[in-house]
C-alpha cells in the first residue's frame, strides 16, 4: 500500500486565463484557385471550460477521485515522535490515505488557542483539568474521550558529590543544584507537576526563587541543561532517550509528590471531520497503538 502522509495544508491558487480566439484565412470561392498561407503567427487556442461538478447521483466510473480528506490534529510536543508514527499507521492503514498534519505545543497553548476559536477535529493534552474545562465550555465532544497513555516526571541532575543515601533532590535544590530548569507551570503540564513537588518540599520560597529556570516547553527546558546553564532539570522520563550528559543521573520522585501525566484525546465540537477524528482516537488507544507508545518509553496498562 503506498505510504503518504502529507503533513502541511494544501492551497489552491486560482489563475486568470486571458481569452483568445483562433484566427482562419478566409477560403477562396474557387475551389482550383490557391489557398493562402497559413498564419504561423496565430494566438493560442482558448483552453476549454472546465467541465461542471457532478451531481450528487452521477455514477461516471471515469471521474477524478476527490482529495484525501485531512485530519487536523493538535497535540503535546512530548508526544511528536510516537504520534508521528501512529498517524503513518493509522493513514496506511486505510485505502483514502488521509493526510494527518500535526500541531505540537504545550498544554496551555492549546487550551488558549481552543478557546479562542482555532479549530483541529483532534485534541491531545497533557493535562486532564484542561480537557475537563474545555469540555465543560462546550468545546470538545464529551462521548468517545480517550485516555491514550501515560507518563512520568523526574528529575535529571548532576550526581551529588557527597555521597549520602540519606540525601534525596530536594536536598540537591539550592545546595549543589545553583540552577534547576523546568516547563512554565502556567503553560506546561510538567512544569505544573514540577511545581506541585516544590511546593510540597518548601522550595518555591524567596530563599529559592532565584534558583529556577522556567521554559517554554520540556525541550527548551532540556536544553538549559544540555548548554550547562542549568544543574539539574525537571523532564518527563520519555525525554531521558534523547540525552546522556556525563555525571548526570535520574531522580525519580515520589507519586505522592509528582502523579502520572494522562494524555487524553477528544474530539472537537467544531470538527470538520468528526467521525474520521474519532476513528483515529480509537486507534491510538488500540491495542495495536500500544506497542508503538512502548516503544517510546510511554504506559498504557
Amino acid at each position: 500500500m503506498k505510504r503518504f502522509l502529507r503533513c502541511g495544508i494544501l492551497t489552491l491558487f486560482l489563475a486568470g486565463t486571458a481569452s483568445a480566439q483562433t484566427v482562419t484565412p478566409p477560403r477562396p470561392v474557387d475551389p482550383n484557385q490557391v489557398l493562402p498561407p497559413e498564419s504561423t503567427n496565430l494566438p493560442s487556442p482558448v483552453p476549454p471550460p472546465p467541465l461542471a461538478a457532478p451531481s450528487p447521483d452521477s455514477t461516471n466510473a471515469d471521474a477524478t477521485p476527490a482529495a484525501p480528506v485531512a485530519l487536523t490534529v493538535v497535540a503535546e510536543s512530548s508526544l511528536k515522535q510516537v504520534l508521528q508514527e501512529l498517524a503513518q499507521n493509522w493513514a496506511d492503514s486505510l485505502d483514502t490515505s488521509p493526510q494527518v498534519p500535526l500541531t505540537l505545543t504545550n498544554s496551555g497553548t492549546i487550551r488558549s488557542k481552543v478557546e479562542s476559536g482555532t479549530v483541529w477535529d483532534v485534541v491531545i493534552s497533557a493535562d486532564v483539568q484542561d480537557v475537563k474545562e474545555m469540555t465543560d465550555k462546550g468545546l470538545l465532544v464529551v462521548e468517545g474521550q480517550r485516555s491514550l497513555a501515560r507518563n512520568t516526571v523526574v528529575i535529571y541532575g548532576r550526581k551529588a558529590l557527597i555521597k549520602d543515601d540519606e540525601l534525596d533532590w530536594f536536598d540537591l535544590i539550592g545546595t549543589e543544584w545553583k540552577k534547576v530548569a523546568l516547563g512554565n507551570a502556567d503553560l506546561v503540564a510538567s512544569g505544573r507537576v514540577a511545581k506541585r513537588a516544590l511546593q510540597k518540599h518548601d522550595l518555591l520560597d524567596d530563599d529559592h526563587k532565584d534558583v529556577f529556570v522556567y521554559a517554554g516547553t520540556e525541550s527548551l527546558a532540556l536544553g538549559e541543561t544540555e548548554s550547562e546553564k542549568a544543574d539539574a532539570v525537571f523532564v518527563y522520563k520519555t525525554d531521558l532517550t534523547k540525552i546522556s550528559l556525563p555525571g548526570f543521573d535520574v531522580f525519580p520522585l515520589a507519586t505522592e509528590d509528582a502523579p502520572p501525566v494522562f494524555y487524553t484525546a477528544a474530539v472537537s465540537k467544531q470538527a470538520k471531520n468528526p467521525n474520521q477524528a474519532q476513528a483515529f482516537i480509537d486507534y491510538c488507544s488500540g491495542e495495536s497503538a500500544k506497542v508503538v507508545w512502548a516503544k517510546y518509553g510511554f504506559e498504557t496498562n
